[in-house]
């Protein structure tokens, strides 16, 4: 064998030692790839979710970091993704973008129908990152569309620091399939939470149901007695309301029910819980809040609805609310450190609270253990209800 042949054979070899070392990787890469998209298909919560795709995915990956952004077509993605967690709220902020339809629509257009790498993401799509704390590590972005029955949900971009991670040209049929099955689990996750939000309303008002409000009662409590925070139960009670269902009909009575918890949703924060008890009689927690801040919160509420008006027959319909309030902190030096205890005697003191409210005349604010309620009644009620 003559040279020329010899070095033919050890190129050809080289060749071929090398295809074996790209099939390899790629089929390490494939099976990574399925094993995380099984992963992701399996989760069951917006929450596992978040977990996956912004916190292990980066570690799995070997990447700098990663950016969800979804298109919030039905107006209640932060809600299933955030609520009742406002630190998660806090931990994924400039990682977990939500656009809304509306007021983000040139964004949204921006978004692509098919993977890009390289980087042309990093500048067209420099408003992903400009928050992240990683943004000057980045050196190469794949930026993979997620779509859902033909339309646009989000994006999933993939950030790396080496540069030649991503580039253009390059086959993306892996990331393609990450992508998809990445859409199908974001779907089927929010899917599944919002009948869990179906099956945890009251279907009147829209409020929580009393199940949900005890289950959730019991969750701040026991975080606030790890953090050293207070908690603040609320209870609600339309003044005479079954006057208001004899004088005007029940209709006119639900309609009372709905304008208040509307109105009490105004005034109150994502994270706090507003919960329908029974009957007209409502109940409100809001976590890491001070007794001060609850009762100016309680003020102005029962101001807002004394001074709301409903037509009836084409006639001005007034009505009014007591309230009670109890802390959970005042409770913890006297009461068995046990969540079920605490939750009732909770409950219990906010309810004596209210009671004391409306034998001391309705329409006013009382305090648990304070002998002064605030007693700020609505002098311009021209009648009592």
């Amino acid at each position: 064998m003559d040279d020329s042949m010899y070095e033919k054979n050890r190129l050809l070899q080289r060749k071929l030692d090398n295809l074996i070392k790209q099939a390899q990787a790629n089929e390490r890469k494939q099976q990574l790839y399925e094993s995380f998209g099984f992963d992701i298909i399996g989760v069951d919560t917006p929450a596992q979710l978040s977990e996956l795709l912004l916190c292990q995915m980066s570690s799995r990956f070997q990447l700098v970091d990663v950016v969800l952004c979804l298109v919030d077509h039905h107006q209640d993605t932060e809600h299933l993704f955030f609520n009742p967690n406002e630190e998660a709220h806090l931990y994924y902020t400039n990682r977990l973008l939500i656009l809304d339809t509306e007021t983000d629509a040139n964004l949204i257009q921006l978004l692509p129908d098919h993977p890009l790498l390289g980087n042309p993401v990093l500048k067209k799509y420099r408003w992903m990152i400009l928050n992240l704390e990683s943004c000057a590590q980045v050196k190469s972005a794949a930026l993979l569309p997620l779509t859902r029955s033909g339309r646009i949900i989000g994006t999933l971009l993939l950030l790396s620091h080496d540069i030649n991670r991503y580039q253009e040209g390059v086959g993306t049929l892996f990331l393609q399939k990450l992508s998809a099955m990445t859409a199908v689990a974001i779907e089927n996750c929010l899917n599944q939470q919002r009948i869990k939000e179906i099956s945890y309303q009251d279907t009147l008002t829209q409020a929580y149901n009393r199940r949900y409000f005890d289950l959730r009662l019991k969750e701040e409590i026991a975080r606030c007695m790890r953090c050293d925070d207070d908690l603040i139960c609320m209870f609600l009670d339309v003044d005479h309301f079954k006057k208001i269902n004899d004088t005007y009909g029940h209709q006119t009575g639900d309609r009372v029910l709905k304008h208040m918890v509307n109105l009490i949703k105004e005034q109150v924060r994502t994270c706090d819980i507003v919960a329908r008890y029974g009957g007209e009689e409502f109940v409100v927690a809001l976590p890491m809040t001070t007794l001060q801040a609850a009762h100016d919160i309680a003020e102005r509420l029962r101001q807002t609805i004394c001074s709301a008006t409903l037509n009836f027959q084409d006639k001005p319909l007034k009505f009014s609310i007591s309230i009670g309030i109890a802390c959970l902190q005042s409770l913890i030096t006297i009461q068995p450190q046990d969540i079920e205890i605490l939750s009732a005697a909770l409950l219990d003191k906010a309810d004596q609270a209210l009671y004391a409210a409306k034998s001391g005349g309705r329409n006013q604010v009382a305090v648990y253990g304070k002998r002064q309620v605030s007693v700020n009644r609505a002098q311009s009620m021209q009648k009592q209800l």
